[in-house]
């Protein structure tokens, strides 16, 4: 499986890539090497495969879930990563989740 965060919105874009730059600075401020990218939600199941997390915006489908489930990708929440509510308790489960 592929070492790679991404992080998926409805373009690719704005949302997901606020949040993939959230995400690069905590882990280089932690010092955590792991390539983060931000793509969009119509090419997911085509990134999984290449991804070892998956980052979600709106709750994806059952089909993506159970393709993530499928090939081992851990999925987290990346609203918090927005609001602030609840953000260092998804981050330290990626950062467990990087080091597998």
């Amino acid at each position: 499986m592929a070492r790679k965060l991404i992080v998926a919105c409805g373009s690719g874009v704005a949302t997901s890539t606020t949040i993939a730059e959230k995400i690069k600075t905590r882990f280089e401020d932690d010092g955590i090497n792991y390539p983060v990218e931000a793509v969009d939600y119509k090419s997911i199941l085509s990134e999984l495969p290449q991804a070892s997390i998956y980052v979600y915006i709106a709750m994806p489908e059952q089909e993506v879930l159970d393709e993530a489930d499928r090939l081992g990708v851990d999925v987290f929440p990346g609203v918090p990563f927005l609001t602030g509510m609840g953000v260092d308790s998804v981050y330290d489960q990626i950062v467990e989740s990087t080091n597998k």
